[in-house]
């Protein structure tokens, strides 16, 4: 990242003024939303957040915080709302300790909802705040729309047992939304990837002892499953190993062509791929998202090489990103995160949302707040979004449809992009 510039607020108005004649990437239709329809309108209309842009996931939430703070700017410079104004309320779900917390997401949802004037909230980052989360704003009718979270059991009722789907949905009305794809999405791209580069896939699976290890471990095993592979044994960590000799040696024994690892590189990742190259193990390391970065890198040292895992693609290359990259570089003086594409869309679907209803209920607020709420809910469930991230659409769950995922692999000890794959189970 480059370093942080400090602006005057004269320069800053030069830059949302800039910014402001861009407003036909907000469009959901690829038409500019313009103020005249809802030049009469009055009141006030609230939207919020609660994304941790402080303490450990700072460095990913908090690029995101800054793409939809920079949504609602331009929203406010084009007057999306015409004569009505829009207020937006950002909330910190980080606790004292530093990492996103539960109990402060359930804090600041339950005050964001309780604002007569708001109708809808971007977040949580985390899907563990979710869970504390959802069941509050779908009880108030409110939509949540996430950048970030993947957990399945968020919206599928039964995909991961450790999540209650349906009490995170009191008014059995679906209200929560993602712009990024689920792991079971993942991991059938995984999956897929298994079958592009091993004929018969004959694969060994560790899962790491934290939850996501092994739910990822459990989707792909199924995806490989559907696929016609092999899974020849499936083992969980029982904490990080610094020996995973018996692991590797099983798998060598077993006929294994490729070895899965579902969950955290700090969890040893890297230390499976060293010790499989040790033995002379020539199976293919499949990783998911949790294994791509530094620490795996240093851990395996060259037997790195080759590895491939799966995440999500990186929007800011796109060419539909392109204007929100130089928008946003020039707003806050540096790069932007991997998550802000997906955080900006975020919030111009939802101000896209209330625009449509206002405009729909004759230029001015429904007089019910619940009403108004669900109308709000209506029209993200049917939005057909071009954005910097491509089309988002979403199913009846609240799923993105959009499911595509990146491949990296390792070359010349560095991970790089390498494909993007559409997964199809099977």
């Amino acid at each position: 990242m480059q370093g942080p510039m400090h602006r005057s607020s004269a320069c800053l108005a030069t830059v949302l003024a800039t910014v402001s004649t861009t407003l036909l990437a907000c469009g959901s239709s690829g038409a500019t939303p313009t103020p005249g329809p809802l030049a009469s309108c009055s009141g006030t209309v609230t939207v919020g957040s609660d994304l941790p842009s402080s303490g450990d996931d700072a460095t990913l939430a908090g690029p995101a915080a800054k793409a939809v703070q920079l949504a609602v700017d331009q929203a406010n410079v084009g007057q999306l709302l015409g004569g009505c104004t829009l207020k937006y309320v950002a909330m910190n779900d980080a606790g004292s300790q530093g990492a996103a917390d539960p109990t402060v997401g359930a804090q600041n949802v339950t005050t964001l909802v309780a604002n007569p004037t708001l109708v809808g909230i971007i977040g949580p980052f985390n899907t563990r705040v979710a869970t504390a989360e959802l069941k509050i704003s779908n009880a108030a009718g409110v939509v949540q729309i996430s950048p970030s979270t993947t957990d399945p059991g968020l919206t599928v009722a039964g995909s991961d047992p450790g999540v209650d789907t349906a009490s995170l949905k009191p008014s059995g009305k679906t209200t929560f939304f993602r712009l990024i794809a689920n792991d079971i999405a993942q991991a059938q791209a995984m999956a897929q990837v298994a079958r592009k580069e091993l004929p018969a896939p004959k694969i060994y699976d560790v899962s790491d002892q934290e939850a996501y290890g092994s739910d990822m471990s459990d989707y792909f095993d199924a995806a490989v499953a559907a696929g016609g592979g092999t899974i020849v044994k499936r083992v969980r960590l029982s904490g990080p190993s610094p020996d995973f000799g018996p692991v590797a040696g099983e798998a060598q024994t077993l006929g294994a062509n490729g070895v899965f690892f579902g969950g955290l590189m700090s969890n040893g990742a890297g230390l499976l791929a060293k010790q499989m190259a040790a033995i002379g193990l020539k199976a293919q390391f499949l990783g998911d998202d949790g294994v791509i970065g530094d620490r795996f890198l240093s851990d395996a040292g060259s037997a790195a090489e080759g590895a491939l895992a799966t995440t999500a693609p990186n929007t800011i290359g796109l060419a539909s990103a392109r204007q929100f990259d130089q928008q946003y570089q020039l707003r806050y003086g540096e790069n932007p995160g991997p998550y802000s594409t997906y955080a900006y869309d975020c919030m111009n679907i939802l101000l896209n949302a209330v625009h449509d209803v206002l405009v729909a209920n004759g230029a001015k607020p429904p007089a019910n707040l619940q009403t108004f709420r669900s109308q709000v809910v209506a029209r993200v469930q049917a939005t057909d979004y071009h954005g910097t991230v491509g089309e988002t659409r979403f199913d009846a769950n609240g799923d993105t449809r959009n499911t595509a995922f990146a491949v990296y692999v390792v070359r010349n000890g560095k991970w790089v992009e390498r494909e993007t794959v559409s997964p199809t189970p099977g």
